[in-house]
């Protein structure tokens, strides 16, 4: 398993997704108009409307990588989410790159270093540079989504309940989170589930719950989720927009 795993993330290491707009475009269509006089109707072409492309989110986080390259990923185009106390602020990406040893062999390593508290790095972000609405959640690296789990939270005056669920115990199976009841994320075989939060506010700019996820495969992996309130399927809150994941077992 270890070995498919490492080899999938070998041919792709970051996995990016575009928001999409689930609503049908419409079309103008011109009518035939009969005329009075008999004369042939005449065939009007209807008028192509042309479908707004949805974002494409690319996101990384300060971390080592064995399989992903942030140097040939990241800009100074990109912006980041960081913390200074208790608030949350996006401006233009300040990062730095290193070379550090491989652990695990004797070859070398790319990590990617936030100047500031970084909690995300992105391509593109909808929202004003400045400071970020959060969620009144207290969240720390401690702060794991164990099954069994559930958060009650208010953001902009709405009131939010998250829950984790999941069956077993050593590994536990079927392990989800919920939002309000509506599920957003699944995962089938979870491991220890050290999963938690790292952000929960507004990052796309329309006053709606928007989430940064930490649910790495295990204690030697990398995986971060990016969820948008903009990417929400039919009838769900939230949705994915980005991943990134990384692995660095030995």
């Amino acid at each position: 398993m270890r070995l498919k795993y490492a080899f999938l993330l070998s041919i792709f290491c970051v996995i990016i997704l575009s928001c999409t707009d689930k609503k049908p475009v419409s079309q103008a269509q011109a009518a035939s108009v009969q005329q009075e006089d008999s004369v042939p109707v005449k065939k009007v072409d209807s008028i192509k409307v042309a479908k707004k492309q949805p974002p494409t989110y690319k996101i990384l986080v300060p971390s080592p990588y064995r399989y992903c390259d942030p140097d040939t990923m990241i800009s100074k185009n990109w912006v980041e989410l960081y913390k200074v106390g208790k608030e949350y602020y996006v401006g233009k990406a300040r990062y730095s790159i290193e070379i550090i040893p491989d652990e695990c062999g004797n070859g070398s390593a790319p990590e990617l270093l936030g100047k500031r508290n970084t909690i995300l790095f992105l391509n593109q972000l909808p929202i004003r540079l400045g400071k970020v609405q959060a969620a009144n959640i207290e969240i720390s690296d401690t702060t794991y989504l164990i099954p069994g789990t559930t958060y009650s939270f208010t953001f902009l005056g709405k009131r939010y309940k998250l829950e984790a669920k999941a069956q077993g115990k050593d590994v536990f199976q079927n392990y989800a989170l919920l939002l309000n009841g509506e599920r957003f994320f699944r995962e089938v075989e979870a491991g220890c589930a050290a999963f938690n939060f790292l952000f929960a506010g507004d990052l796309d700019g329309d006053s709606k719950l928007d989430l940064v996820l930490s649910a790495p495969i295990d204690n030697e992996s990398l995986r971060v989720f990016l969820f948008l309130s903009t990417c929400a399927p039919p009838g769900l809150q939230i949705g994915k927009a980005a991943e990134i994941v990384d692995d660095f077992s030995c």
